[in-house]
């Protein structure tokens, strides 16, 4: 749960930069979001294995 939160908090600080990036240079404002958009589709490290336990799973 701490790793999910600590991510959530990235990710204000992540978009208010890109936002701002965005106001003074429109193009580095589209690529900070892109970046932010690619790392977030990634998965959480541990949550996974953390469902599988949950569902009864041996990982």
């Amino acid at each position: 749960m701490a790793a999910i939160s600590r991510r959530f908090r990235l990710a204000l600080v992540w978009l208010a930069t890109a936002i701002l990036l965005g106001a003074l240079l429109p193009v580095l404002g589209v690529a900070v979001i892109a970046a932010f958009i690619i790392y977030f589709w990634l998965p959480i490290s541990g949550e996974i294995a953390a469902a599988k336990r949950r569902r009864g799973h041996r990982t």
